[in-house]
């Protein structure tokens, strides 16, 4: 599960690391954050329907809300979806065949539990190397609604979910799942509106990116908290 991440990238690290051609002003204006949480709107990275190849940085809500949803509440359910039935799952599998982006992170977080104790943990590169997970996102609003009382088009949710899979080699210490960490080779067939339905599942099963992780303190389980000192470690 990936429930909690921290994005501190500033925008030229975005433009730079994740070859953005367009970065939107909703994402400019979204600043840092060391404390990611579900329902926050967050960056994406998605392809441009009208340019091939060419990405764009824009936001949405975290938490996926199917276009045929009755009511948006549910997106705060569906932060994740499993890459093993993401292709099936009726939740989800319009996005990933039609609306699959980059989630842009410096690290994420996540709680180890011994003995009844839990522990949260900040996960990053060896070299702090900006993390991409596989995403997938969704637009929704109200069923037969196009234009309020004033005749104002009602505008579209634009939400968005992390893809996770089961945790590798040492990542099972930690926790039973993680996000699916695309290389930089790996985005491209993510992104690409032709890609076939196995290609993305071998995508999503290809060896994870390495990372490494420390303790840090209790203070991240609180949202209201949201500075570097989250990162700081846990014996510090």
């Amino acid at each position: 599960m990936c429930g909690r991440y921290a994005n501190f990238l500033s925008d030229q690290e975005l433009i730079d690391a994740f070859e953005i051609a367009t970065l939107a002003d909703d994402a400019r204006l979204l600043g840092s954050s060391w404390n990611v949480a579900p329902t926050q709107k967050v960056i994406l990275v998605t392809a441009s329907k009208e340019v091939p190849g060419r990405r764009i940085a824009e936001t949405a809500k975290w938490g996926l809300v199917p276009s045929w949803a009755k009511d948006p509440s549910v997106g705060s359910h569906m932060i994740n979806a499993r890459g093993e039935t993401v292709a099936e799952k009726p939740s989800f599998r319009s996005a990933f065949a039609k609306r699959r982006c980059l989630v842009p992170a410096s690290g994420y977080y996540e709680w180890r539990t011994e003995g009844g104790i839990k522990t949260p943990h900040y996960i990053h590169t060896p070299d702090d190397a900006p993390l991409a997970f596989a995403g997938l996102y969704e637009f929704w609003r109200p069923t037969g609604t196009s234009a309020d009382a004033e005749g104002e088009e009602t505008p579209w949710l634009a939400t968005c979910t992390i893809v996770t899979t089961a945790a590798r080699d040492e990542m099972r210490e930690l926790h039973d799942r993680q996000p699916v960490m695309l290389a930089a080779g790996q985005r491209d067939l993510w992104l690409d509106p032709e890609s076939d339905k196995d290609t993305l599942l071998d995508v999503i099963a290809a060896p994870a990116q390495e990372v490494e992780w420390y303790a840090v303190g209790k203070a991240v389980g609180n949202v209201r908290n949201n500075s570097a000192k989250l990162l700081e470690p846990a014996d510090s």
